[in-house]
């Protein structure tokens, strides 16, 4: 039967298939994969794992609600780049200087604000998995300078591979750490009462859950610039299908991962005698320990590699697409899908920026990420706003409009943002 196998030429040609069709399909995933891995850093491993410590599963909701609304004004960032060769970037140019405005202040906050937010993280739990006692800044500095060196002498390619491998890891290994931990979930961490107390320090987390879940919607714009460097890498346009296979993938990763750092953080911090941590440090230390401790010491490699892969791959998505976006910013948008001469230089000042953010600017790890989340809350339903208007205009040709009913759930989605952002201000300036 073996030597029949082998030697089958139908079966081989079967496998052979088979394998090509994996290949070609594997060749075309990448900007969906970038979106989720630029996702599933800080609002996942930090502020999910928090909900989950604080409230137990209460958030579950309010974590599927804020992906729920957000989705179309993600997509179509992959959506215009598609029907048009073109970033978002173009369209709020021809929307006005006030568009431009509007995403260059976003995009800044999250060139220097996430990325600070985003390289403490990472610093802390890689001090943490080394056993190393190093100043956070200090190997904040090095993870910012490593990172820079992999994007400036590999580019998109290279930057593809690196993060498609980290996504797919950390992923994997979530998952199987979450079907350990799941037994032990208790019913009490179903009570939603909490998230109705009207306190005001839950009520601030929650919008800076909310900001960053899945992440900042001006996460769209860096959608549309990958589509546009993954076309440019394959030598043709993505396709409508692929480009939305991609996107919906990586979307759906994203989702799944919130839910998991959720149960996680519900199993293993649930617990009055237990205090989230006020460093980034401390933090990972608190986090990876109690889960050894929960599943066992057997689950410390798992629970490292994943939260180390997660954040690595955040910081690497970030500091690729915020230059990609100043640059397309500095040419105008440019009309076209190219990197652009100013690559490098803003890795660098991105870098330089961020540590000067967290040198200069940083009071308390939890109240430095829930000011990053906060502002991307705020910005929100403007960016949606834009992106709704961009994938409907004339550009956009008739075919490849979205139907009726993904402009109805733009346009609620656009709504509830907005009555939320002006909900946050009164609550603010009234207190």
């Amino acid at each position: 039967m073996d030597s029949y196998s082998s030697k089958n030429p139908a079966r081989e040609n079967l496998a052979q298939a088979t394998t090509s069709e994996w290949a070609r399909l594997g060749q075309k995933l990448g900007p969906g994969l970038l979106f989720a891995a630029s996702s599933v850093g800080t609002s996942h491993l930090v502020q999910s794992t928090r909900a989950g410590a604080d409230y137990g599963l209460a958030m579950a909701g309010l974590i599927l609600t804020a992906c729920l609304v957000k989705y179309p004004a993600f997509r179509f960032g992959s959506d215009y780049a598609v029907a048009t060769g073109q970033t978002l970037i173009d369209s709020y140019f021809r929307q006005g200087r006030w568009a431009v405005v509007i995403y260059g202040i976003e995009v800044m906050v999250t060139m220097f604000i996430a990325t600070a937010a985003v390289g403490l993280v990472t610093s802390g739990l890689v001090n943490n998995v080394l056993s190393l006692d190093l100043p956070a800044t200090a190997l904040t500095a090095v993870l910012l300078g490593l990172c820079a060196a992999v994007l400036i002498s590999g580019r998109y390619q290279v930057f593809e591979k690196l993060t498609k491998g980290l996504v797919a890891l950390f992923m994997l290994l979530i998952l199987v750490a979450v079907a350990l931990s799941a037994p032990d979930l208790e019913s009490g961490s179903l009570n939603p009462a909490p998230i109705f107390s009207g306190e005001k320090h839950t009520l601030l987390f929650m919008i800076a859950l909310a900001g960053w879940m899945p992440t900042a919607v001006g996460a769209s714009v860096f959608q549309s610039l990958w589509v546009c460097a993954k076309s440019k890498a394959l030598g043709r346009p993505l396709t409508k299908a692929e480009a939305r296979f991609d996107f919906n993938l990586g979307y759906g990763v994203t989702v799944v991962l919130a839910m998991c750092f959720l149960i996680m953080g519900t199993v293993l911090m649930y617990q009055p005698q237990i205090v989230v941590s006020d460093s980034s440090t401390g933090f990972a230390a608190q986090l990876i320990g109690l889960f050894t401790q929960s599943i066992g010491a057997f689950a410390y490699p798992i629970i490292a590699v994943v939260a180390v892969a997660v954040m690595l791959s955040t910081l690497l998505t970030l500091i690729d697409a915020c230059p990609r976006a100043l640059g397309a910013l500095a040419t105008q948008g440019g009309g076209n899908c190219e990197d652009n001469r100013y690559y490098t230089p803003l890795v660098v000042i991105q870098c330089c920026g961020a540590m000067a953010v967290l040198l200069f600017f940083m009071s308390s790890f939890k109240t430095f990420i829930d000011l990053a989340t906060s502002v991307a809350f705020l910005t929100a339903p403007l960016l949606a706003f834009l992106n709704h208007r961009a994938v409907f205009s004339n550009e956009v040709a008739e075919e490849h409009r979205p139907g009726v009913a993904m402009k109805t759930w733009s346009q609620v989605g656009i709504v509830l943002m907005g009555m939320f952002g002006l909900y946050y201000l009164h609550f603010m300036v009234m207190g």
